[in-house]
């Protein structure tokens, strides 16, 4: 009797098109509802920072729950625990459409923070289950274009279905999406998680993995990269707007405009950065790119302050500041990730899942601190920006190369 190897899965266009839609869940989630934030804060009588606050649980959420999907994916496989969060997803996302109150709204976003994060963290995963080093940032990268299309299209979605069914309307379209997810992870997933590289659910050996991660300073170099580039990311997110639409008078509709057409420079860096990884190499990519969000964010910093004492700079100044910073995501973020998990095949899920929570928490407290300390200028938003570009800068620098 004889007995067949099963066949290994392939990074196929189809699956890395369907890893792109599970990592669609952020932009999704966060960008879709933005341009009704000032509408969500009349209805449901709240403060801007009330409002701000769906925001922010939402990330705390989605940055803490990782630090559970990842193990369990190192456990359980990949496949069952995505489909398990999809399906919560779902009826948080419902669940949202019918809050009647600010706070109610903030615990529901919670739950689907905590749910929608599974999808994301094992993604990224998946793609180093099949990929190595310059593979994998090339995936990554062309999966990262195919995700900014939900950044781009969502604020758009979003200003057209607030205009003309309301904000609710918007969480049922995100439950729907959720559901298509479902079906397709269903039916097309892969397991990818290989037999011999199942970890037990320990909490000891999970604290013992994680700490391994911790005390390896070029790990924690990259991870700190990519969590400084993402919180300058949140900190627009959180704070552009109350500043664009209610500062500047920019209409809902127009807001997703001015975010869509940003995201197109961040499709355009995950495009030239598929194409030139493997001859320039990862590291030497994110070596160079980090100078962008210094020389960006620092130039943000100053003109913001200057708006917000003065109001003699205007808005379209700080905003080409602001495109070259976003933009450099889809360099940092891919490459950083490529080069931090290519150590740890064996607990690629728990890598992947400290990643995620510093990103995800670090970019929570700069959208919180946007949210929180926001005046009606420009400025909170322009100082987080600047500050997290030069964190991201030095975190290259003094760990990565040191390291």
């Amino acid at each position: 009797m004889t007995t067949t190897t099963p066949v290994r899965p392939t990074l196929t266009p189809m699956l890395l098109a369907l890893l792109a839609l599970l990592s669609a869940f952020t932009p999704l989630s966060i960008d879709m509802y933005l341009p009704a934030l000032p509408v969500i804060a009349v209805d449901l009588r709240g403060t801007a920072g009330d409002i701000q606050l769906t925001l922010s649980a939402f990330m705390v959420a989605f940055g803490a729950g990782q630090i559970f999907y990842g193990p369990a994916g190192d456990r359980f496989g990949r496949r069952p625990v995505i489909l398990g969060g999809l399906l919560i997803y779902v009826l948080t996302s419902i669940g949202c459409a019918f809050a009647g109150e600010a706070m109610h709204l903030v615990l529901l976003r919670f739950l689907q923070g905590l749910a929608a994060c599974g999808g994301v963290v094992l993604a990224r995963t998946m793609v180093r289950d099949l990929a190595e080093r310059d593979q994998a940032a090339r995936a990554m990268s062309l999966m990262m274009a195919c995700t900014s299309i939900a950044p781009m299209l969502a604020p758009l979605i979003g200003g057209q279905i607030l205009w003309f069914l309301g904000w609710r309307a918007v969480f049922w379209t995100l439950a729907g999406i959720g559901l298509l997810a479902f079906i397709a992870s269903y039916f097309r997933l892969p397991e990818t998680l290989r037999p011999e590289y199942r970890q037990p659910l320990v909490l000891s050996s999970i604290l013992q993995r994680f700490g391994e991660l911790v005390r390896h300073r070029a790990f924690m170099g990259y991870a700190f990269t990519t969590t400084f580039m993402f919180s300058a990311l949140l900190s627009f997110i959180s704070g552009s707007p109350f500043v664009l639409i209610e500062r500047y008078g920019v209409a809902p509709r127009d807001y997703g405009l001015i975010f869509g057409g940003m995201i197109v420079f961040m499709t355009i860096g995950s495009l030239l950065n598929a194409r030139f990884v493997r001859r320039l190499g990862p590291g030497r990519i994110l070596r160079y790119a980090v100078y962008v969000p210094l020389i960006s964010g620092t130039s943000a910093m100053v003109l913001g302050q200057i708006e917000a004492r003065y109001g003699t700079i205007g808005m379209w100044p700080i905003i080409a500041c602001f495109a070259p910073q976003i933009a450099t995501i889809s360099l940092i973020g891919p490459n950083s990730m490529a080069m931090a998990l290519q150590r740890y095949p064996h607990m690629a899920g728990t890598a992947s899942s400290l990643m995620g929570v510093l990103q995800f928490g670090g970019g929570a407290i700069f959208g919180a601190i946007v949210g929180q300390t926001y005046d009606g200028t420009i400025g909170p938003m322009t100082m987080a920006m600047g500050v997290a570009g030069i964190a991201c800068f030095l975190s290259n620098r003094l760990l990565v190369r040191g390291g």
